[in-house]
């Protein structure tokens, strides 16, 4: 049966031409595809830890730095820290990349309508983010400090330099609409679906699929809204003092009326989308994507994009 509110399209058949499963992608491809899975586990822990340090705050215990950095700065401080940082380190590269390939191939065909392009955006945007992440990673394991700078930090040295404050606010604007509005839509939408191997779940699994992906969306494109709203501003009048990052928006929420429970909701909300990335790596149409790694390392000016 098919999901409401899904188009068949969303479920492919289950099987090739000549009548059994999925073909699995040849070596070195196969590695590709658990290396690119677990991209997916490591996004998870890193949006999961922030979400449950917000919801502990406010539910009035210690306050934690609510940031991604944070939560690899806490890894790094754990029993075998330093080995699992070189783990973190893979899945946050591998990522990065797979990220980019989303955004030049456009595996599961976005296209170039208004909003294909504003995702296509964002993947680009999100690749930056874990890049820099992975910078952080490196320089812990390289024996760097803890990480003491504030969220606020980068955008006041990019809005000391020329057109600064231009830069800041189109960085805002992109994430706006890259990681935040069309995040909404697509959790409103259900659109995720064609990300989805639906055919491949039972229809308990693929009813959990479907829900906690779409609440997990919601909630981060709110979080995320914000979060490009206060860069915009930023970018507009100077950092506010809560700083322009996930802290920051966190921070500008507990500051409203009602403002632990937003922090709570906010934190459940980073909670669900954490257990949704995770969950994605076995939910995951991982091979449209190895296909077009595949095909672009074939050709990288004229590979044509696999079709969804």
């Amino acid at each position: 049966m098919t999901p409401p509110n899904v188009h068949p399209s969303a479920l492919p058949a289950r099987a090739n031409r000549g009548g059994g499963r999925l073909a699995r992608p040849h070596v070195p491809f196969a590695g590709l595809e658990r290396l690119l899975r677990f991209g997916l586990m490591t996004r998870g822990i890193i949006y999961f830890l922030p979400g449950v340090f917000a919801l502990q705050w406010a539910l009035g215990r210690d306050r934690r730095p609510m940031t991604e950095a944070s939560v690899i700065d806490t890894i790094g401080q754990q029993r075998l820290g330093h080995t699992l940082l070189i783990v973190v380190a893979i899945g946050l590269a591998a990522y990065a990349a797979w990220g980019l390939v989303r955004a030049v191939s456009d595996p599961v065909g976005h296209g170039r309508s208004p909003r294909g392009i504003a995702l296509r955006v964002g993947y680009v945007t999100s690749s930056i983010g874990y890049v820099g992440l992975l910078v952080v990673t490196i320089r812990l394991l390289s024996g760097g400090p803890a990480l003491t700078a504030q969220p606020q930090e980068w955008s006041v040295g990019v809005l000391a330099r020329p057109f600064g404050g231009v830069l800041v606010a189109a960085i805002g604007l992109s994430g706006l609409f890259g990681s935040g509005i069309a995040q909404i839509v697509t959790g409103v939408r259900h659109s995720f679906v064609q990300d989805l191997e639906l055919e491949r779940m039972g229809r308990r699994e693929r009813r959990w699929a479907i829900g906690l992906g779409s609440v997990a969306l919601v909630s981060r494109g709110i979080v995320y809204s914000i979060v490009g709203i206060m860069v915009i501003a930023a970018g507009l009048h100077g950092p506010s003092q809560y700083g322009t990052g996930l802290e920051g928006a966190l921070s500008e929420l507990a500051q409203q009326p009602f403002g632990r429970g937003l922090v709570a909701l906010a934190g459940l909300g980073l909670m669900t989308f954490g257990a949704y990335s995770i969950l994605t790596a076995r939910w995951m149409r991982m091979r449209r994507i190895v296909r077009a790694v595949a095909a672009l390392a074939a050709d990288p000016v004229h590979h044509p994009a696999p079709r969804p």
